[in-house]
């Protein structure tokens, strides 16, 4: 089924806004052109079919245009032994003076025929321009670059060759093989055929039949003229009214541009399937950044600061005399810790450059040069996700419940522990009486036992227990600052990688449209 052409543009018009700053302007440039042509021939008297005569000089081309617009040029003062600019006829009603501006025939070029030529036949004319281009082999450069602009108007190629210079290459490598994309807006005409034998005018046929099937032209109508015998005239007019009446041809050939554009954009690209994000590529990126910030060096630290913390809260006070100085400050050097080193730097770049390339595996160069640029941002990134890191609040809450009574009970412990000592001393001395024995021992020792022994007993067990709970605040404060990392990548990177993806989906779906 064939898309419609106000289908083909959108899709062509989409692939294009998708392909903005990503695909280079010269790679667009074809596209753009297209573009632009279908919205002014559609906005410019669409009613109209422009059929452009063209061929080198000496081929009969005008001598068929006035055969065929049933006109003596030189009867209306037109005097050019060799067509030198681009001379116009309509036909119809109509005023197609804007579409003939928009093409660029100036009004003394232009011919208008109201009504039919004397046969049935031309009355299908109305809404037929047919232009006679200049030489395309003229040795003057302009009438070269007007066949080459003119031909970008055209609904319909009408292209005169002769038996003599039929198989010219300037035709053919110039004007006929680009044209294999357009096969269906093209007519071959073989004109002077009269000069031939019977037998001579089979073989030039069949010669230049051959040369448009190898040049793409395939199916492309070949039809024998001569313009001063007429041999030939009525089977032109019919093909050039069947193509009038249709009122078709300008949308064929638009089609047939969006199709060429779309072609163009696919080679400069792509349309392959891109890999895309997978599921353990945000994970993985999340890690690599993750450990570029230091965050691991800052969550040991958060750790250390709280076996510090519950280590002096809980200790018993001998001991805790006995190490005091040795101990750096909560938290000291932590800030130092967290700066990424100019190595991490250009680790965490360089998996994110991966990243990058990975989700976009598969598709052209453009696209993957775009999907870096567009993952690395302005640059910054790694310096983002250290300043996002930074700002979190690893400040330890209030320290958990049981610490303080600890320390009340190594406060009884240590009393116990002086109280028993005292009363042993003064018992030994005796101001005191040494009061009553415990399996061979004053019960003195036995106080000062109790108080020494379980001050490090629960010494030995608070220092379990807090290392325990420093091991579970230095998983709490990773994980936080994972979830800061993996915030920042889930907004920046994986969120600019999926609109890159997004944009290529676009352009994939454009071109494949357009082309279809």
């Amino acid at each position: 089924m064939r898309t419609p052409l106000k289908d083909r543009l959108t899709a062509l018009e989409n692939a294009v806004a998708a392909a903005e700053g990503r695909l280079r302007d010269d790679q667009l440039e074809t596209a753009r052109d297209a573009l632009s042509r279908a919205s002014v021939r559609l906005r410019n008297s669409a009613e109209y079919t422009i059929v452009a005569l063209g061929g080198a000089t000496g081929s009969g081309k005008s001598s068929l245009f006035n055969a065929l617009s049933g006109i003596d040029l030189a009867g209306v003062g037109v005097k050019r032994p060799t067509t030198s600019w681009t001379l116009a006829c309509t036909w119809g009603p109509n005023d197609a003076s804007e579409l003939l501006d928009w093409i660029g025939v100036p009004p003394r070029h232009q011919l208008t025929r109201q009504g039919p030529l004397g046969d049935d036949t031309d009355s299908v004319f109305d809404g037929l321009v047919l232009l006679d281009m200049p030489d395309h082999d003229s040795v003057v450069d302009a009438h070269q670059l007007e066949v080459d602009r003119v031909v970008e108007f055209a609904d319909l190629f009408v292209w005169v060759l002769d038996p003599q210079k039929y198989a010219d290459a300037a035709i053919h490598e110039r004007y006929l093989h680009p044209l294999s994309r357009h096969r269906e807006t093209t007519v071959v005409v073989m004109n002077q055929i009269d000069r031939l034998s019977e037998t001579d005018r089979q073989i030039a046929l069949t010669d230049l039949r051959r040369l448009l099937d190898r040049e793409g032209l395939t199916g492309v109508p070949v039809i024998a003229t001569s313009a001063r015998s007429g041999l030939g005239l009525d089977q032109l007019r019919t093909e050039i009214a069947r193509r009038t009446a249709a009122k078709d041809a300008a949308a064929v050939r638009l089609a047939a541009e969006a199709r060429a554009a779309a072609e163009s954009l696919e080679s400069a690209g792509g349309a392959a399937a891109p890999r895309g994000l997978q599921s353990g590529d945000r994970e993985r990126l999340v890690d690599a950044l993750h450990e570029s910030t230091g965050a691991h060096q800052l969550a040991e630290a958060a750790g250390a600061a709280h076996l510090r913390a519950g280590t002096a809260a809980t200790e018993w006070p001998p001991l805790k005399l006995a190490s005091r100085g040795s101990r750096p400050s909560p938290g000291e050097g932590a800030e130092d810790d967290l700066r990424p080193t100019p190595v991490e730097e250009a680790r965490a770049e360089l998996a994110i450059r991966e990243a990058a390339e990975s989700a976009v595996q598969g598709a052209a160069e453009p696209w993957r040069v775009s999907m870096i640029r567009a993952a690395s941002g302005s640059g910054g990134t790694v310096n983002r996700i250290d300043a996002a890191v930074r700002a979190v609040d690893l400040r330890p809450s209030s320290p958990p419940g049981w610490w303080p009574i600890v320390a009340v009970a190594q406060w009884v412990l240590l009393a116990a522990l002086v109280l028993g000592l005292g009363w042993f001393v003064l018992g030994v001395t005796g101001v005191v009486a040494s009061g009553p024995r415990l399996i061979g021992l004053p019960l003195a020792v036995w106080v000062a036992a109790v108080g020494a022994i379980g001050g490090a007993v629960m010494t030995w067990a608070a220092r379990s227990s807090v290392r325990a709970s420093a091991r579970g605040r230095e998983r709490e404060v990773e994980q936080r600052l994972r979830d800061v990392v993996a915030q920042v990548v889930d907004d920046e990177l994986v969120g600019r990688m999926e609109s890159e993806l997004a944009a290529y989906e676009r352009f994939r779906t454009g071109v494949r449209d357009a082309a279809g």
